[in-house]
């Protein structure tokens, strides 16, 4: 089933992909997986194989993205888990970037450090199978971590009279 994590999709975007990319501090971090497909968002079925004495199908459900936001120096600056439907979040879809997004991402309030973060993302799947003498379970699969860096800045005003 080649279950996986996918790729990171972000608000503002990879900087490793857009060098020049920089978000905002307080500013919502929309999170995404940017290639969806079954073995990244599912659900996905392995049919049963012809010709086997017992065979299995097996189909696997994206449970939940788990989300972390690191500085350089490995402190934890957000955590946050997206569930269910909105597992594989929304991707950006150009609108005002102090929305937050409908489904996956960090608020403004957890987007407070600048510098160059790492985003990780950890999919946490559910496979359901039965075999062709009845015999069925569950296997819970957590997909080995994605990850990429991010740029946050600071936004500064001059006020004249």
């Amino acid at each position: 089933m080649n279950l996986s994590m996918g790729q990171i999709g972000s608000t503002p975007p990879s900087s490793t992909g857009a060098p020049s990319s920089v978000g905002t501090i307080g500013l919502p971090i929309w999170l995404w997986i940017a290639n969806p497909a079954p073995n990244t968002t599912g659900p996905i079925t392995s049919p049963p194989q012809p010709g086997v004495g017992l065979s299995v199908t097996a189909r696997g459900t994206l449970d939940r993205v788990e989300w972390t936001l690191t500085t350089e120096n490995g402190a934890t600056v957000g955590a946050i888990s997206c569930d269910g439907p909105n597992a594989a979040g929304t991707p950006y879809d150009g609108r005002n970037s102090a929305e937050p997004s409908p489904t996956c991402g960090f608020g403004a309030d957890l987007n407070n450090s600048s510098g160059n973060l790492t985003l990780t993302g950890t999919s946490h799947w559910t496979v359901e199978w039965q075999s062709t003498n009845g015999e069925s379970g569950q296997i819970l699969f957590t997909s080995p971590p994605n990850n990429t860096q991010i740029r946050i800045g600071e936004l500064q005003a001059i006020v004249r009279d």
